[in-house]
């Protein structure tokens, strides 16, 4: 009889999680608007949104958002790779077919192999729990037409790529506008991190999965001055959802956690009563 390996689990973790995208330019660009191969293109930028779940229940945000100049390279990945720190969920939009594959290429062109946190998201399987590539998610690991971000996000009410597209970076990124790249992969970024909310929140059938960090995020974004050019998402549809529906959910666990204790502490008094 045949030993049938079993497919790894996908259930990944919500506690910790980074969502991530980088824009890239090509030198040479196809004049017939082809894609062109991955060996091609050059990182220029990238950003990283760090979503962290305290044990209190709230989270805490940070987001970087990198330039990578030429002869910065070194610079441009080790940040990249501390970005990535052992024990969180990276997770992207078409990750694993493009921005994973950029990344590890052009390390290794530039001979930096030290890179542990890249290399573990780079190597990660397609059902590892270490990376969520969403687009892969979303169609079903292929069981369906592989949807862009920005159609996902439109029917989700999540504000991207409202000025520019990703074909832009190019002539921005050659014009000098590094400030347009920066904004558009933050913005990017962001709406990965919103999108893949919403699939936890289907996948763990527990909506609070999607409001009770997105209400944070939304307060977050309205308080911090450098944050200013990424209030809209403060107020798209789903985070006034989330602002909305945050306070229930956040009592509905107070009270949950309050019977679990009590029903541990009524254990511990009676195991203690048949110890006599």
């Amino acid at each position: 009889m045949g030993i049938w390996q079993q497919r790894p689990r996908d259930d990944h973790p919500t506690e910790r999680v980074v969502a991530f995208d980088i824009e890239t330019i090509v030198q040479d660009e196809p004049t017939d608007g082809s894609f062109p191969p991955i060996p091609r293109h050059q990182p220029v930028a990238a950003a990283f949104l760090a979503a962290t779940r305290g044990t209190d229940g709230a989270h805490s945000f940070r987001l970087n958002v990198l330039v990578c100049h030429h002869n910065e390279e070194e610079a441009f990945y080790r940040k990249v790779d501390a970005c990535l720190p052992a024990g969180v969920v990276g997770i992207g939009w078409n990750s694993k077919g493009f921005d994973l594959p950029v990344l590890r290429l052009q390390a290794m062109s530039h001979h930096l192999f030290g890179l542990p946190g890249l290399a573990r998201q780079a190597q990660a399987g397609r059902y590892d729990t270490t990376h969520c590539d969403l687009a892969d998610q979303m169609s079903g690991y292929g069981s369906s037409r592989t949807l862009s971000l920005a159609a996902v996000c439109e029917t989700l009410k999540i504000p991207v790529k409202t000025s520019i597209h990703g074909s832009d970076v190019g002539a921005l990124w050659r014009a000098g506008d590094v400030e347009a790249v920066l904004g558009y992969v933050a913005e990017d970024t962001i709406a990965t991190w919103i999108v893949w909310l919403h699939w936890a929140a289907w996948k763990n059938a527990d909506p609070a999965e999607l409001a009770l960090p997105l209400a944070d995020f939304a307060v977050w974004l309205q308080t911090a001055p450098d944050l200013k050019p990424f209030r809209g998402f403060a107020d798209c549809p789903p985070a006034r959802w989330a602002l909305a529906h945050a306070p229930g959910f956040r009592a509905a666990r107070a009270f949950a956690d309050a019977e679990l204790r009590l029903a541990q502490e009524r254990d511990e008094q009676a195991f203690a009563a048949s110890a006599h």
